[in-house]
């Protein structure tokens, strides 16, 4: 104890030891967040050394002025503080610093709400009469995108690490990355010849989107940033031009699902939320084949386009 606490009299210090906790008890996203938090704090100090026992209210205050200025976002600035509060209350209850005050005790930042951005069909029906022949990269980003719209809006980090094992018969069985939650989607033609489109015998995953099924989280990113890139530039091809993300292709399904009167238990099962868990228990193959007609509903569209395309041979 006394060794970590010599160790971790650094603000940064203590923040990078939290991250790498929360990254090997596999929470990367939050550990991603510690990652950045820091970042920020090392540029606030500017070489200043920064110890546990010299955080006060007015420090505390600085910091955020600090972030406003660098033309963040509300809720960035809310992360950050969040995770700067968080790693001081952790040191707090370790006792690696006794507090004459709650430096954080005036602080006031919530995040706001954001609009979950979706779009009509007609919007995804645009996507899918854009010329992208000779651009390559973009087909690939379109064609995750209508996956992950017409597999009831599978959320991109389960589509990357999709493999051959999550195949049962004409079923999708996956595991949500982020709720743990296990999710059954009727694999459709459509779906099916986009699986078979990006087929590779030499790889598990069903679609190229990692090099391999362990990469690291990083690495993960650097996709997702990647797919969110090419998205975008999709987007401004539209006759109106509009901001796509991975997000959208989740947001849509579920609004469409809202607009054939699908049940709430129903949508939420789709997408693996877990907030109404004695829904799950009462779940039976019943709402297996409800769900697999509305999504027909929603997508045949999208299948029609996916089984005429010639590029999605």
């Amino acid at each position: 104890m006394e060794k970590k606490r010599s160790m971790c009299r650094s603000v940064l210090t203590y923040m990078e030891y939290l991250e790498k906790d929360r990254y090997e008890s596999g929470k990367k996203g939050t550990a991603g967040l510690y990652k950045a938090t820091r970042s920020q704090l090392a540029s606030f100090c500017d070489k200043r050394k920064l110890n546990l026992k010299g955080v006060n209210a007015l420090l505390v205050h600085d910091f955020i002025t600090y972030l406003q200025s660098q033309s963040l976002s509300h809720n960035s600035v809310s992360n950050y503080a969040s995770i700067f509060r968080a790693t001081y209350n952790s040191a707090v209850s370790e006792n690696l610093v006794i507090p004459k005050e709650n430096p954080f005790n005036k602080l006031r930042l919530s995040p706001i709400k954001t609009y979950k951005r979706s779009v009509s069909p007609d919007v995804i029906k645009e996507m899918t009469r854009l010329d992208l022949k000779g651009k390559k990269r973009l087909g690939f980003a379109r064609d995750l995108f209508m996956f992950s719209f017409m597999a009831c809006g599978m959320a991109f980090v389960d589509l990357a690490h999709l493999t051959y094992k999550n195949i049962h018969g004409n079923v999708l069985v996956y595991q949500r990355v982020k709720t743990k939650t296990e999710i059954r989607v009727a694999i459709t033609p459509g779906m099916r010849r986009l699986l078979e489109k990006y087929a590779d015998p030499n790889s598990n995953l069903l679609f190229p989107v990692l090099s391999a099924e362990d990469v690291s989280y990083e690495k993960y990113k650097v996709a997702l940033r990647t797919y969110n890139r090419r998205l975008t530039k999709i987007g401004g091809m539209l006759s109106t031009p509009i901001k796509l993300t991975s997000y959208v292709a989740r947001h849509s399904w579920a609004m469409c699902a809202k607009n054939k009167s699908a049940p709430v238990a129903v949508i939420g099962q789709a997408l693996g939320h877990t907030s109404e868990k004695t829904t799950y228990f009462y779940l039976s193959e019943l709402d297996q084949s409800m769900l697999d007609r509305i999504n027909m509903k929603i997508i045949n569209f999208a299948e029609k386009w996916v089984l005429s395309c010639r590029c999605c041979s």
